[in-house]
């Protein structure tokens, strides 16, 4: 009996231990979004008011960037490594993942949620 005991005290504390754990773990968590969101926050658009007044206005975002960048389809297909006929049907407006997302966002120098 004192057996059964022992091991429900000594798992109890496990449980314990492993609850301030997970609890620390979602503190830090939470520390770094505000953080992330901060940092996403200040970071400046580097892109004229023209550019982001024609995404508003429904025009791909790829395009406006790229054509704003002076790129060809081409030249973007060479920094992200996207065949220029998938650029070209993204932005006539299939969709795409974030994968892509985030290989043409960096080749723009844009933030990904712009393209997303």
């Amino acid at each position: 009996m004192s057996g059964d005991f022992e091991l429900v005290y000594s798992l109890e504390i496990k449980v314990l231990d492993l609850e301030k754990k997970v609890s620390d773990l979602e503190r830090e968590i939470a520390e770094l979004r505000d953080q992330f969101r901060s940092v996403e926050e200040d970071a400046p658009l580097n892109l004229p008011e023209e550019v982001i007044e024609k995404i508003r206005e429904g025009e791909s975002a790829v395009r406006a960037v790229r054509q704003f960048r002076l790129m060809t389809q081409k030249d973007l297909s060479d920094v992200c490594g996207i065949r220029p006929n998938h650029i070209s049907a993204i932005e006539r407006g299939m969709s795409y993942g974030l994968k892509t997302a985030k290989r043409l966002a960096e080749a723009l120098d844009v933030p990904v949620d712009l393209l997303t």
